[in-house]
Parts: structure tokens; C-alpha cells; sequence
């Protein structure tokens, strides 16, 4: 996977990593794949952005969906503010924290709100950063909430690196880059420490045993200087 990876065209298929006795497959995003994406995504939003120029289509607001879409939303602000052509009307940046997720493949019955939306979106077409379009829950509890009464934004619209399902959010205009399939766990660059600390305790309760921890996380992209910073955090997880 990781000879493959300096590559656009395998970014937008990729194929995760199996591992043993665990249902889900892993993709490891790379620093440099999570800039080329975003990179790719703000090309896709100066063509929004000039489609429907002169319009209340026009982004006006961008919201990131905190924790997630922090890193591509802060990637995303970089080229947006400092690449936009003049006739192209300013973009303001908030955050809304939703939580969707308890672990790898451990979904939330229902989103929650973690953290209050941080600025007015009133009248405004408002682009949705994400990090991943999953089930489609996530996008749809925000546009709901945003367009609400209470919020009352124009549209909502979803930016996001990767989708796992077209049919989910068929109804919701919405900027992707590529599409993984659905027994994959997608390992963002912010959440590396994260997926370990929690999936290391579930190899070791299907009986693997240190090394094989090891050999787990080398498999799935993880580099060595993470191993040997974090790797006895997450094996102090386990129940032995």
C-alpha cells in the first residue's frame, strides 16, 4: 500500500489493509495524500465558486465539523484565502463540533452536538467540511440543524475528502474526492494515535500477542517513530 500511495489516481480508489481476525480493513492517509486531496478538493470549490458566480449559491461560510475536518478544513482555508481571484466574495471560516463515532466501527445512534457553531450562517450558502461522508448521518443531521429556524442558512453543501456511499446523500449537493468501500476504517492523519490506542486491545482480546500488534500497525502504514513514541500507551490498554 504504501509503494502505491504517492499516487492521485490511488487515492481516489484506495483499497485498505486486511488484518486478521479484525472485520474491518485499514487505510492509513499519509500527510502528503491528505494534502494532495484538499488540494484537489479547493480546485473543485473555485469551479463551484465561478458556476454559480453572482449567485446565493456562492460559499459565503465554511463550516468544519469538528474533530475530523479540522485538518482538512484549516489545508482547505489555506488555499481559499489566499488563492481566491478577486471577483470571488470572501469566505469566513467557523466550527461545529458533532460526534458521531465512539471508535473504529463503533457509530453513534445519533449525532451529537459537542461544541456550539461559532459563527452566524444566517442567509448564507454555507460549504460543509468533513473528513469522511460515511453513513450520511452526519451531513444530514447538520444540514437539518443548519437550515433550521434557529441557524437559518441558505444551503449547505459537503466538502470532504472521501464518501462511502453515493446513495446515502443523493439528495445533498456535495464536493468529493474519492470513494472507499464500507469495511474500511479510515485512518485520518489527526486520528493515527487514536485508532491505535483503541484497536490494539481489540487484536490482543482475538489473542494476538505483542508482536503481533506490531506487525499489525507496520502492515497498515503506521511509521516506526510513532511505534516507538506511542506503541506501549496503547499496549497498557490491554486487559491481560
Amino acid at each position: 500500500m504504501v509503494a502505491a500511495s504517492n499516487t492521485l489516481a490511488f487515492w481516489q480508489n484506495p483499497v485498505g489493509v486486511n488484518i486478521p481476525n479484525d472485520p474491518l480493513k485499514f487505510l492509513y492517509i499519509t500527510d502528503e495524500a491528505e494534502h494532495m486531496m484538499v488540494s484537489w478538493l479547493a480546485h473543485r470549490v473555485f469551479e463551484y465558486q465561478q458556476k454559480y458566480v453572482g449567485t446565493e449559491r456562492q460559499f459565503t461560510k465554511m463550516i468544519m465539523i469538528t474533530m475530523g475536518a479540522l485538518l482538512p478544513g484549516v489545508l482547505l482555508q489555506d488555499y481559499i484565502t489566499h488563492c481566491a481571484t478577486p471577483d470571488m466574495p470572501h469566505i469566513e471560516f467557523g466550527t461545529f463540533g458533532v460526534k458521531c463515532y465512539l471508535g473504529p466501527g463503533q457509530p453513534l445512534q445519533h449525532p451529537e452536538i459537542v461544541q456550539p457553531l461559532s459563527i452566524d450562517v444566517h442567509g448564507h450558502t454555507v460549504g460543509m467540511v468533513e473528513d469522511l461522508i460515511d453513513l450520511g448521518g452526519t451531513a444530514r443531521f447538520v444540514r437539518n440543524t443548519l437550515t433550521s429556524e434557529k441557524y437559518g442558512a441558505r444551503d449547505v453543501v459537503t466538502i470532504a475528502p472521501y464518501r462511502k456511499s453515493a446513495a446515502a446523500t443523493d439528495d445533498m449537493e456535495s464536493i468529493t474526492f474519492g470513494l472507499i468501500p464500507h469495511d474500511t476504517w479510515v485512518i485520518t492523519p489527526r486520528e493515527r494515535v487514536e485508532t491505535m490506542v483503541k484497536r490494539v486491545p481489540f487484536w490482543a482480546s482475538q489473542g494476538a500477542d505483542r508482536a503481533t500488534c506490531i506487525t499489525n500497525l507496520r502492515r497498515i502504514g503506521y511509521p516506526q517513530y510513532i511505534l516507538d513514541d506511542w506503541f506501549d500507551t496503547a499496549w497498557m490498554r490491554v486487559d491481560i
